[in-house]
């Protein structure tokens, strides 16, 4: 195959987006137009922002302080 060919070859195109797409989330990290929109926090972090969201407020209610 010479180079002319392979430059225009769809698959090798296919190859080389996805070597540079695991090259910039292995530096950048995964990309937040791919994670889904308004979901900017990685997955991990769900579970222990919850527990420090749901420990305020039952400290805010054993206060007696409201948000309504």
């Amino acid at each position: 195959m010479t180079p002319r060919q392979l430059l225009r070859s769809p698959a090798f195109h296919r190859m080389v987006r996805g070597v540079h797409k695991r090259v910039r989330e292995m530096r950048h990290g995964p990309d937040l137009e791919e994670m889904g929109g308004t979901k900017i926090d990685g997955p991990e972090s769900t579970t222990s922002r919850f527990l420090q969201h749901f420990k305020d407020e039952i400290r805010d209610q054993l206060r007696g302080n409201t948000t309504k």
